[in-house]
């Protein structure tokens, strides 16, 4: 692999940075603290992204925004993903009706990219926002991992350390399995769960701080010894569960995962017959975006 050039990583860190906080703007110096760089780099690379309209500077606050050139960008991305600008819309729908959050995501690289959030704007902040992401290590990302082709299954797995054993590993492809063949993911909430929603919180403001990564890792470590899945297909239907979220994927013409939708918000726990309503509404709303998109689900379902 050649080696990134360290300006075009700068540029696309402060992108992504302004992108996950359009409500926001930063000063060169928090940006440089944010994305862990020196401030003479952090200068030369907002004077290159102003020339070309990518970010503007308001004079009172010396505060950095996304500027115009995005805007055309993310337009035509948009206009040439059509599942993702549907995914996106469905998710005011699929908030309001249900009175929860929504989300919409999907795999970018390594990362878990949030393309679009919706829901009680008082939950909101406590909630991926729109242009966060998220590493895709164990447990994090297993609904893309059980549509995962088996090599990129088995690189998924290796984040899981030298320190993991067969017996993990093994543990993670069969829930990847039951995912599958669920057709949808169910997540519990657990302590390190609540811990890991308090840590990417922070990191939206300082994605890069050694600390906080540091620290997300070890949750997420903490996280996979705990029971934090629903996989039983016919669960006793008045046991209750503290469900954290609810996953269903979406696919393109070629029945490759290109999306997921999430639900999440839910106040107290409820019983297994209880789920089936969110169940249906959001793997609902994600085959229809398969559908109405060109996509197929993969041929083995």
């Amino acid at each position: 692999m050649s080696r990134p050039a360290l300006s075009a990583t700068r540029a696309i860190g402060v992108l992504n940075h302004l992108a996950a906080h359009p409500d926001q703007g930063f000063t060169l110096t928090e940006l440089a603290h944010g994305l862990q760089t020196n401030a003479a780099s952090m200068h030369a690379v907002l004077a290159t992204l102003s020339t070309h309209g990518y970010v503007v500077r308001e004079q009172r606050r010396k505060t950095y925004h996304l500027g115009h050139s995005a805007i055309a960008i993310g337009q035509a991305a948009l206009e040439q993903h059509p599942a993702i600008a549907l995914a996106s819309e469905l998710t005011d729908e699929l908030a309001e009706t249900l009175g929860l959050e929504c989300l919409a995501g999907t795999l970018v690289g390594r990362e878990l990219l949030t393309v679009a959030a919706a829901g009680r704007p008082d939950r909101l902040h406590t909630r991926p926002r729109a242009g966060q992401r998220f590493p895709f290590v164990p447990p994090l990302g297993i609904l893309a991992a059980a549509y995962a082709e088996p090599a990129e299954l088995e690189d998924w797995l290796m984040a899981l350390g030298p320190e993991a054993s067969p017996g993990d590993r093994d543990r993670y492809r069969q829930a990847a399995a039951s995912v599958r063949a669920l057709g949808y993911e169910i997540d519990l909430q657990t302590p390190a769960r609540q811990q890991i929603g308090l840590v990417l919180y922070e990191l939206g403001r300082s994605p890069r701080e050694p600390r906080l990564l540091a620290k997300l890792s070890q949750l997420v470590k903490q996280l996979a010894r705990e029971p934090h899945q629903l996989l039983d297909p016919e669960p006793d239907p008045d046991q209750l569960f503290a469900i954290d979220n609810i996953q269903a994927p979406i696919f393109d013409g070629n029945g490759r995962l290109v999306a997921g939708l999430t639900l999440l918000g839910f106040d107290d726990p409820l019983p297994a017959r209880g789920l089936d309503r969110y169940v249906k509404a959001i793997t609902g709303a994600a085959s229809h975006v398969t559908s109405v998109t060109g996509g197929r689900a993969p041929l083995s379902l």
